[in-house]
């Protein structure tokens, strides 16, 4: 065993924000936006009646996924660390460890054990370790290290197969990461600290599962039992997909498809799914893309083009000084905004609101919550009225504690059902899929409030990102579809379909993750064979893929 040190650029596995400084591309020249020909009214109605998952005129795909042979076969074994190496063995100041004591490694620090498992097959990794607030890498294979290419960092030639997380906390307690795969024979697994410092104790691996087949049973029912039949149509149709094949995703930045269409200038082919944000319409929202008049008309006409809308909503805090989404940069205090005395708030018309403000029913910070959440409805009231349902993501990765919305679990769990019922009950809202992307169990709404569980996940390696799908899987108590909301890198069709990790749709984050200052195509994140073998894989499915919907 090894104890080394080195950086990564930037975390392993990190959950990236939404609400960054963006780069204005609303003036450059991209090529003309995918479309299809009006439907024509005339045509037979019997064949208005017909469905498919893939259209007669879809493209062709050069490739498929890598097929992986899987011996499930029962192994358990535990190394304790202080054995395995030249590391300092502690054995006092904590309490709950095995063995005879413990080895510490700081911020950046690793170290590497090796095992020899008897089959190609899904190992559950488990480490006992004690931390503050820590998260500990868990890479597989690599046994030297890497130069980058710009010289700030060293890296290993193995793989990231994902992150465990520990509170706060004085007795060692296990962190188990699911449904790793391992070849057959020798492998060396690699624990390095990338934010904190970690107390460890050991690490057992046991061969476990990925996802199972069970969770892909989704009820092609809305939870919004008004929903529109545009809304169940696509509800119906992710359903049918789900488990099956990957829909691809992809940011823009507002008012545009710039970077989709940098995608199909590298690929041949279009994002099926146009994913933004409406923050830019609330009351306080600074940046260059303000209330930008292209953005929810570029929307529209995507819908009419044969794709799918999605929209998340990163918040800037309403109120005028120190408006942030982050909740380090703002001091607007959610807890004061909850009012979970007065049930029929949620309902209430602008007038009745302030009279309720007047008498001090509810809060100013109530007031500004509401004349935000009717600002967005607004947007999405538009979009009801040419009948296109919108994959709607509010108060992204509220669990991870970086944004206003999830300071508080409580006032959180408030937060979004007040959204829920404002948006569904106050406004009629028919058009809303209703995404979920807490990051947490404890902040899970209820499957009542949930069509669709969203998990973002940003890496320097590619992974399937099972794990992380079986932990959604396990929020709900029906099961729901679950999306990779946020990614920084394309999926691996090969990784994706080895772990039977069918996420319903990825989404590729915007700006400098895919495109450069000038629009055009960026390889720095996804190189270009890597879009090139997931767009033109049959396991994805591109806008040209798409069904129409009308007839669905």
């Amino acid at each position: 065993m090894k104890k080394r040190t080195f950086a990564l650029s930037a975390a392993v596995l990190m959950l990236f924000s939404g609400c960054t400084k963006q780069i204005d591309y609303s003036q450059v020249t991209v090529p003309p936006q995918y479309t299809e020909a009006e439907p024509d009214p005339d045509a037979d109605k019997d064949m208005m009646q017909e469905t498919s998952i893939l259209p007669e005129n879809r493209a062709s795909d050069k490739y498929s996924p890598t097929s992986y042979i899987i011996s499930p076969e029962e192994y358990e074994e535990t190394v304790q660390l202080e054995f395995s190496g030249d590391s300092q063995t502690y054995t006092s100041g904590l309490t709950g460890f095995n063995g005879t004591g413990f080895i510490c490694l700081a911020d950046k620090e690793y170290t590497t054990v090796k095992v020899t498992v008897p089959s190609s097959q899904y190992y559950d990794i488990t480490v006992r370790l004690c931390s503050n607030n820590t998260k500990v890498a868990v890479m597989t294979g690599g046994s030297k290290e890497v130069q980058s290419r710009d010289g700030e960092y060293m890296t290993l030639d193995g793989t990231v197969c994902g992150a465990v997380y520990a509170g706060e906390g004085n007795e060692f307690e296990p962190y188990t990461l699911k449904g790793v795969y391992l070849g057959k024979g020798e492998n060396d697994i690699t624990l390095q600290v990338i934010m904190g410092t970690a107390y460890l104790d050991e690490i057992t691996v046991k061969n476990g599962n990925t996802v199972q087949k069970l969770a892909y049973e989704i009820s092609n029912a809305c939870v919004n039992p008004n929903a529109s039949d545009s809304t169940k149509t696509v509800k119906r149709y992710l359903a049918d997909v789900y488990g099956n094949r990957v829909i691809t995703g992809q940011f823009v930045s507002s008012g545009t498809n710039t970077e989709i269409n940098a995608v199909y200038m590298s690929t041949g082919r279009y994002s099926a799914v146009r994913c933004a944000d409406l923050g830019i319409f609330t009351q306080y929202y600074d940046g260059y893309d303000k209330n930008d008049e292209n953005e929810i008309n570029t929307a529209l006409n995507w819908w009419l083009g044969g794709g799918l809308v999605s929209y998340s909503w990163y918040w800037q805090s309403p109120q005028e000084q120190n408006s942030s989404c982050f909740r380090e940069l703002t001091d607007f205090d959610i807890t004061k905004a909850v009012n979970s005395k007065d049930n029929d708030v949620a309902v209430l018309s602008p007038a009745s609101l302030e009279a309720y403000l007047q008498t001090g029913r509810i809060s100013r910070e109530c007031m500004a919550v509401i004349n935000d959440i009717d600002a967005v409805a607004q947007k999405l009231k538009i979009l009801e009225a040419s009948g296109v349902p919108v994959l709607f993501r509010p108060l992204p990765e509220a669990g991870n504690g970086w944004y206003w919305w999830g300071a508080d679990k409580d006032s959180y769990l408030w937060l979004y059902d007040f959204i829920f019922r404002r948006l569904t009950e106050y406004h009629d809202l028919s058009n809303i899929l209703w995404v979920w992307d807490g990051e947490s169990y404890d902040y899970y709404p209820g499957d009542d409030r949930v069509d669709i569980v969203g998990m973002d996940i940003y890496t320097n390696y590619d992974i399937s990102g099972n794990s992380r799908m079986m932990d959604a899987v396990g929020y709900t108590i029906k099961s729901r579809g679950t999306a990779l909301t946020e990614c920084g890198r394309v999926p691996d069709p090969d990784l994706i379909a080895r772990d039977n990790a069918y996420w319903l749709w990825f989404a590729l984050w915007k700006g400098d993750y895919i495109i450069n200052e000038n629009g055009g195509i960026d390889y720095t994140h996804s190189s270009a064979d890597a879009l090139d073998r997931a767009y033109n894989n049959e396991l994805f499915i591109t806008l040209d893929e798409l069904p129409d919907f009308s007839r669905y």
